[in-house]
């Protein structure tokens, strides 16, 4: 298919408007999450990962393991594991679940956080870590022989793995201009969170002159709230925004390295459309973006019909954004209808497009 759709396994019952515990971990609970997502049609699941969180790898092997067709994208963060070993890992994932694995490249947006695993490297330093140690995944991957490597961060010789993935592709995320620049030279997926088509087409145009005639693909997160008529949708987004209020009231102030935030250009970029309109395009709506104010991530919404959201994702999709990670603020509920009334719809949308605009260049 032309689009691919992702999701998110988390590893706990944690969702949007209703936080777990601290320290709650759920086997369980991360098995009937992929199952329902890989039932309602999504291609892949992102296994998050931070300071706070359990390991990416293991929880990706539970999943895949769990499921039939549904493939993970592994948040890894370079910089803790040696390129050696973490290619021989992604490898071995790979090898266990051939053709699901692709690997989501994080440098970390907060200083604080990163610390709390040891790692005091400022952040133009993580991406040019992240670009050195991208390199030699692929080297590992790719060379026939052993292999020596002395660069800044990294130094090893005879380095080689015997057993080979797969393709294993790998995503980038981070809209400065070293995470640009370390994209164009090893990415096949650049990440975005959600945010306004001027913005969204901006950050499309950087990419793409950094990666040069390397080909590229585009993901972009989006929350969703339907309706089966326009007026219902809306009235479900200010039921979202309410909950969503109560919901911070009552959180205790966070603990750990989650209390510390560093801006970023999405961020920032993010936070001034909010602030300038809760409205934007066709149905965006960044109430819960403005009223957040980046404490829980971007929160940017797409609220209508099945239809008026397609319309809206396809807006997108005509730019080149081809991947979308989408999820929603009542999950148990809201998959059913993803999967029913919007999956649907934005396949088709999507092929109708690729047969009309047949040998253009998106």
């Amino acid at each position: 298919m032309p689009v691919e759709i992702t999701g998110i396994v988390s590893h706990n019952r944690g969702t949007p408007l209703d936080h777990a515990p601290p320290g709650q971990f759920d086997p369980a609970a991360m098995l009937e999450s992929a199952k329902a997502q890989e039932a309602a049609g999504y291609d892949r699941v992102l296994i998050a990962n931070n300071s706070l969180m359990p390991d990416s790898h293991a929880i990706a092997t539970h999943v895949l393991a769990g499921t039939q067709r549904l493939k993970v994208l592994l948040a890894h963060r370079p910089g803790f594991i040696a390129p050696t070993m973490a290619a021989r890992m992604l490898t071995t994932i790979d090898r266990l679940a051939p053709a699901r694995v692709a690997v989501h490249i994080i440098a970390g947006p907060s200083d604080k956080e990163l610390e709390a695993d040891g790692d005091f490297t400022a952040k133009p330093d993580r991406y040019a870590r992240a670009d050195e140690y991208v390199g030699i995944l692929r080297r590992i991957w790719e060379s026939p022989a052993p292999i020596d490597h002395e660069g800044r961060f990294y130094r090893f010789n005879q380095a080689f793995s015997p057993v080979k993935p797969g393709a294993i592709p790998v995503s980038w995320a981070g809209t400065s201009s070293e995470s640009i620049a370390a994209c164009g030279r090893h990415a096949d997926v650049f990440a975005m969170s959600g945010d306004t088509l001027a913005h969204i087409a901006g950050h499309r145009d950087r990419v793409l002159a950094a990666a040069g005639e390397r080909p590229m693909d585009f993901m972009m997160t989006m929350l969703v709230i339907l309706g089966e008529t326009e007026a219902q949708a809306w009235e479900r987004a200010d039921a979202v925004l309410r909950n969503f209020r109560a919901m911070m009231a009552r959180l205790p102030a966070p603990q750990g390295p989650s209390n510390f935030t560093q801006s970023s250009h999405a961020g920032e970029a993010i936070l001034s459309s909010a602030e300038s309109a809760h409205r934007h395009d066709r149905c965006l709506w960044l109430g819960v973006t403005h009223l957040a104010q980046g404490r829980f991530g971007n929160q940017a919404t797409l609220v209508g019909t099945p239809d008026q959201v397609c319309a809206a994702l396809m807006d997108y999709y005509a730019m080149g954004i081809t991947r979308f990670l989408i999820r929603g603020f009542r999950p148990d509920q809201d998959l059913a209808e993803y999967g029913g009334k919007l999956f649907p719809r934005l396949r088709a949308a999507a092929l109708a497009h690729d047969a009309a605009n047949q040998g253009a260049v998106r």
